[in-house]
């Protein structure tokens, strides 16, 4: 029996395509899901295949235990005990390294069961970078465990120039994208046509960038060199940074146009393929499954160095910004104007690398290794 501790299974749906395929392959799974917020119960639910397997929502947190990374984990702890049999599990699955891995690591240390361990953006980002009290105890969960996993290429120097002595146990595996998309797959447009059409599709939150992508839009559309370039954006938010995108949509509906939140993925599908190319810039992005829906229906990238999907194929995929700002964004969508037949989309690949079902072959191999 595996046991997933993952403190963000009911927010995102990459938990659940994973430990929906790992349900295929017939391997028993409790998933362990603590939550602050009681309308989280039963999110990306899953109908089992196997009678064994459950989803454990357990409404025990709240705000200060963000604060009292400790006394967080500890009470998971103890709350698994109350609620799984830990003598029928065989192996743990900690879906990132501080707020899931602490937690498997004291369960190992206790009932001497392995785990392995992901590394996710907010633990390099924020856990390992402002906790530094917590830098040693993080070590040893890493240290503990039986492979680290690293959603990107990225997190492989970052993890290897924290403690090198770990450098055998990274394992790159990416995140796989909904089966929807890769078959419904096609290949790059051999042009863009008469106008170039840029997609954004995510929330509007600082670290993506959108802003300054609509800014970089407006000031090439300055220039009739390049004639009408537009920005369709598809996504959704609150707060001033969201207002100000808002603002800007309004104030230039000629050129940019907001369909707002599209969760029907057929209607997205449509929009991916009214679109030249797809941009967001975004900053701490653990891997970016939006930029393999938009390769997967042949659009070019626009990108953030260093970050999120940097690095994983040698092939020309699209161009990446070295910062946020306006000037840097603005050169790269030109480019990608002007040089658009030389991107090189390697779609079978991409539908490989990306396929839930071979990437839970992938982690039941690790499993039964031990």
């Amino acid at each position: 029996m595996i046991l997933h501790i993952t403190n963000d299974y009911s927010g995102s749906t990459v938990y659940k395509n994973l430990t929906g395929a790992l349900d295929s392959l017939n391997i028993e799974q409790i998933i362990y899901n603590p939550i602050r917020e009681a309308n989280r119960i039963g999110k990306n639910k899953i109908e089992f295949k196997n009678e064994n397997s459950k989803i454990i929502y357990a409404h025990i947190l709240n705000k200060t235990d963000r604060i009292f990374y400790r006394r967080k984990i500890n009470k998971i702890v103890d709350d698994v005990e109350k609620n799984v049999d830990m003598s029928k599990i065989s192996f743990i699955h900690a879906h990132t390294w501080y707020s899931d891995g602490g937690v498997a690591y004291l369960l190992s240390e206790k009932y001497n069961i392995p785990y392995i361990v992901a590394v996710r953006s907010t633990d390099i980002n924020f856990f390992y970078k402002l906790l530094i009290h917590e830098r040693a105890f993080g070590k040893k969960i890493l240290h503990r465990s039986e492979k680290i996993i690293l959603i990107n290429k990225i997190f492989k120097n970052l993890v290897n120039n924290i403690d090198s002595s770990l450098y055998s146990k990274l394992q790159i595996i990416p995140n796989g994208v909904d089966q929807f998309w890769i078959e419904n797959s096609i290949e790059k447009k051999s042009s863009w046509g008469n106008s170039l059409n840029i997609l954004y599709v995510g929330t509007f939150i600082k670290r993506k960038n959108l802003l300054n992508v609509l800014k970089a839009v407006i000031a090439i559309n300055r220039d009739e060199k390049y004639g009408i370039v537009k920005c369709n954006v598809v996504g959704y938010g609150d707060g001033n940074y969201a207002d100000a995108i808002k603002k800007i949509v309004e104030e230039n509906t000629e050129i940019i146009h907001n369909y707002g939140k599209i969760t029907d993925k057929e209607k997205l599908l449509e929009i991916y393929r009214q679109n030249a190319v797809f941009a967001m810039p975004s900053k701490n992005e653990t891997f970016g499954l939006v930029y393999i829906e938009a390769l997967l229906q042949g659009l070019p990238v626009l990108y953030t160095e260093n970050d999120g999907i940097d690095g994983f194929y040698e092939e020309k995929i699209g161009e990446k910004v070295r910062s946020g700002d306006i000037e840097d964004i603005k050169s790269k969508l030109i480019l990608l104007l002007e040089n658009y037949n030389n991107y090189n989309i390697p779609t079978n690949i991409l539908k490989h690398n990306h396929d839930w079902k071979r990437i839970a072959e992938v982690y039941q191999q690790l499993y039964m290794q031990q």
